[in-house]
This record gives C-alpha cells, structure tokens and sequence, in this order.
C-alpha cells in the first residue's frame, strides 16, 4: 500500500456534512502520541460531559470486551486501553454526527451494517494477525462516506437508495450522477480531512473492490467484513453481487479457530448479542 494517499478536490456535496466533534478531534491527536499519559486524556474527555457519559457507556459495552464496571473516565481508560479509546472516541463522535437523521430508516441501516463490519473486521484481524483495534475502526469508518451524505442529505439520499434498489441501479455510479462523488471517495476524503491516517483513508477507498484470496492485509479484511455483514444479514444496500458465507470466510486465514468459522448460523447470535449490549 502507498504510504500516501491523495486527496480528491473538496466535493460541494460534503459542505455540509456535520463537523467531527473536537473533543473526539484531540482524543485521536492525543493517543497517537507516545507519551500521552492518563491524566492528560482524562482532562480532555471532562471538557465535555456529554461525550465523557458517552464513552462512560460505550466502556461499559460488551462491545468493547469490559468484564467489570467502569465508573470512572480515568478507570475507562485503564480497562479499555489507549488504542482502544481511540475506538470508542470514533464509535462515539460518529454516532454524534448521525444522531439527528437516524430516524432515517436507511441511515440507520448503515449505522448498523458499520456496526457490524467493525465486530467482524476485529474477529477476522484477531485470526488473522492484523491489528484489532485499526481492523475494527476501519470497519466502523468503512461507510464513512455514506454516513456523510446522509446527514448532509437525509432525504435526498434516501430517496435515491429507493430508486436504486426498485431498478437495479449501480450504486455507486448513481451516487457519481447525483452528488459528483461516490460514498467511497466521500469516505477518504472525509478521513483525510479529520486527520485520519492514509493507511485509514486508503481502505475507505478500496472497499467495494474485489477480495483477493491469500492476500492478508487491512484492506482485505475490510473488503471481505462487509460483505460477510450484508451474507449474513445486516446489508444497508440491495448488494449487486450475493456471496456465500463460506465462499467469503475462504479469505480470512485461520477463520476456522473463530466464532467466524463455526457456521453462519453462530456468527449472528454472537452479533445479535454484542448488538443488544450496545442499545443500538
């Protein structure tokens, strides 16, 4: 993968895509820092309450893999690890930013079809020996874009996934006819203007590309996590390609020692279950 990524040109169909929220903003900067210490993302986390009551919960999911009460920011930290905070700061300021359409029906199909690439990316990565917590953040971002044009066009965009899917239209063309730009260009673009890494912005970038078998990195998990999602169930869109589990589960090595390799039937009761503990 190049180390760099270029940027597309400022689309005008993202101007109005809600801003990432600057507590989450310094969150990032901070834990990609070496040094960063407790205290001091303990003290930018308090500089506002509703994001700490937020992460609070979040910590407290099963969704983050806590086996014991979190009661304090410093203690969430602690229990959750600085990388994983980074997580939970995205997890947290993406909900943020789709909160106010989420009554959108086909939003909140992608918020939780993100959800879910997440669960699965970090389940295949563990496997597969790439790291969790960027395979889950990856997962969560990987329709960033789509989550972008949605809040800045709820219904627009609502409608146009009614009209794509009544005909059959490719989706990603008919989002280059109506807003100049597809939700995976969107998505770098977005990651790269929040000062996301361009290894993030490059596998938002790739993700509706083809899998390709023995190839072991993040943007092939990526690439396979969301289409193992929509297999089993929790797809946003009407897919233009339908793949069988066990022909998608071929990419991951070492699958067959994870709750992913036991049966398509097993993987959803352990999302379902992680899905209810989030209140989501």
């Amino acid at each position: 993968m190049p180390e760099t990524f270029a940027r597309p040109q400022a689309p005008w169909a993202l101007r109005l895509v809600p801003p990432f929220p600057a507590v989450a903003h310094r969150v990032l900067g901070l834990v990609g820092q070496e040094d960063v210490s407790i205290h001091e993302l303990g003290k930018v986390v308090q500089m506002d309450p509703s994001f700490s009551a937020e992460l609070l919960r979040f910590a407290n999911s099963a969704l983050f893999g806590s086996r014991r009460a979190v009661k304090s920011l410093p203690q969430a930290i602690v229990v959750v690890g600085i990388d994983r905070l980074r997580t939970i700061a995205t997890f947290v300021a993406m909900n943020r930013m789709v909160r106010s359409s989420v009554r959108v029906d086909a939003l909140r199909k992608v918020w939780i079809h993100s959800l879910v690439t997440a669960l699965i990316a970090e389940e295949a990565s563990r496997v597969a020996r790439v790291a969790r917590d960027t395979a889950y953040t990856v997962g969560l971002l990987h329709n960033l874009g789509t989550l972008g044009l949605m809040s800045a066009f709820p219904d627009e965009y609502s409608r146009m996934l009614d009209v794509s899917n009544d005909f059959g239209f490719d989706l990603l063309q008919t989002e280059r006819d109506l807003f100049e730009i597809d939700h995976c260009a969107a998505g770098a673009y977005l990651a790269q203007d929040w000062d996301f890494p361009d290894e993030l912005a490059a596998a938002l970038a790739v993700h509706h590309d083809e899998p390709v078998a023995g190839e072991r990195s993040l943007d092939n998990l990526i690439k396979v996590s969301w289409r193992l999602a929509d297999t089993l169930g929790y797809a946003a869109f009407s897919p233009d390609k339908e793949w069988p589990y066990e022909e998608l589960i071929a990419f991951v090595p070492n699958a067959k020692s994870s709750w992913l390799g036991e049966s398509p039937e097993a993987a959803k009761a352990e999302i379902d279950a992680r899905l209810a503990s989030a209140d989501v």
